[in-house]
């Protein structure tokens, strides 16, 4: 009977410990863990809180922001920021199982407004597994306006009344406003500035700001607004509403030209596209058995690294040498940009990227040829053929929405864009420098990398 007892009490120890361990694994594997805590206390961990109506405009979106501040908006819906949600290879990257879809939403729609869920806390810190809350405050037609005007200028106050950031004042609109420069002028900073690793595969590496820091620099750490939005002198409403004309800035956001849809091709020069490089006209000599190619181009326009932002944007430069017919006969070609190895472990391989301040030298030599065209063209890449073709094969995981142009998705989206051509005729001497216009022209009609 003592040895029953004994055996019996065992068990139940055995068992009353199993279910306590079990209990504590599904607890703590359960653990509601804040963003913030798991991935730091960053910009881009959370969205901006929900901004209500605001006085005098009604719901926060671009269109209704657009009903005054009519030149801007238009600007605004050419620009990269308008598309960078709809944009389709963050849609293609959106339909990977791998995706922290929530984390990249929160660069691309920022606001609180635009999210059909929020993420507050993770169970056990992971990211890969959110904890998804409905969003009452849900406004479906602001979240196709990707990064919207309310993300860089309006907040709410701590009475939970929404407010215009400014960086002029002097006028007296229907809504508030409270002058804040400064954090209009860093406000880019909070995502194409960002530097974390995820995991083995997943590494965020936008260090665009942080390249204005390089010794090299002879241009200047200005603010991303020197450049990308350039001033001009206008009304900012219109005319109509009687505002007098001040310097405003341009909110095209031009880059590196290469738009989020062939029809914005246009709208590049319209805007004041300039290459953040300065290109010598090329220097060329027929010797005895070849012909000698000089390039010299320097980054004296920029502050940071070119190119710059997205790791896999490269440039690519082509020397080729064309008969008379115009078929390409002998061609070289160099790369400039960053090497990645994204499997198994993210790795940075090289980078050669034009430094701030830095010039650079590219020679070549191609075969004699007395007649024929020499053409140098300068392409900026954003995506590659071979990133395209995985695109093509995984389109069915994306929505409804965007599956069919992702399988065809050389016809809706620029993989690239030439931003320099020199032809010189090899007989006569000539040369012609392409005009920016025809550049753009030319891309627009273009296919593919």
């Amino acid at each position: 009977m003592a040895k029953f007892k004994f055996w019996g009490g065992l068990i139940f120890l055995c068992l009353t410990f199993s279910v306590g361990l079990l209990s504590y694994i599904i607890y703590s594997g359960n653990r509601k863990v804040s963003v913030e805590a798991a991935l730091g206390n960053h910009p881009w961990v959370k969205p901006i809180p929900y901004l209500p109506p605001l006085e005098g405009v009604g719901e926060v979106r671009a269109e209704n922001c657009g009903k005054c501040h009519t030149e801007i908006y238009r600007e605004w819906k050419t620009s990269t920021h308008a598309n960078a949600f709809t944009d389709l290879q963050f849609q293609s990257e959106l339909s990977k199982s791998s995706s922290p879809s929530w984390i990249c939403l929160n660069c691309h729609i920022p606001v609180s407004n635009q999210r059909e869920t929020i993420v507050n806390f993770l169970s056990d810190g992971d990211y890969r597994r959110p904890i998804e809350e409905a969003n009452p405050n849900f406004d479906a037609k602001m979240k196709s306006e990707g990064v919207t005007c309310a993300t860089c200028h309006i907040r709410s106050d701590d009475k939970g009344n929404s407010y215009v950031l400014g960086a002029t004042g002097g006028t007296s609109p229907p809504h508030p406003v409270r002058i804040e420069r400064d954090l209009l002028r860093n406000r880019c900073l909070d995502c194409h500035n960002v530097s974390y690793t995820l995991d083995d595969q997943l590494v965020c590496a936008f260090n665009t700001g942080n390249e204005s820091d390089d010794p090299g620099n002879s241009y200047g750490k200005k603010t991303c607004g020197t450049c990308h939005m350039p001033e001009i002198e206008r009304k900012f409403v219109k005319s109509n509403l009687g505002s007098p004309k001040r310097a405003s800035h341009k909110h095209a956001f031009i880059g590196g030209g290469v738009p989020k849809r062939f029809e914005l091709y246009a709208a590049q020069v319209t805007h004041g596209y300039e290459s953040g490089l300065k290109i010598d006209p090329i220097k060329w000599k027929i010797a005895k058995n070849s012909i000698k190619t000089t390039l010299e181009f320097s980054n004296f326009r920029s502050s940071h690294y070119i190119p710059s932002g997205d790791p896999e944007r490269f440039l690519k430069l082509i020397i080729s040498v064309q008969n008379d017919s115009g078929i390409e006969i002998q061609r070289k070609e160099a790369k400039i940009g960053q090497e990645w190895e994204w499997y198994p472990k993210a790795k940075l391989i090289s980078d050669n990227r034009i430094r701030p301040g830095e010039t650079r030298t590219w020679h070549e030599t191609l075969r004699p040829e007395t007649k024929g065209i020499l053409v140098l063209e300068i392409f900026h890449v954003r995506l590659k053929e071979s990133n395209a073709a995985h695109m093509r094969m995984i389109a069915d995981k994306a929505s409804k929405e965007y599956a069919d142009k992702i399988r065809n998705i050389e016809k809706f989206y620029p993989f690239s864009t030439l931003v320099h051509k020199e032809e010189v005729d090899l007989t006569t001497g000539k040369s012609r420098i392409f005009s920016k216009k025809d550049l753009f022209k030319i891309s627009a009609g273009r296919k593919g990398e």
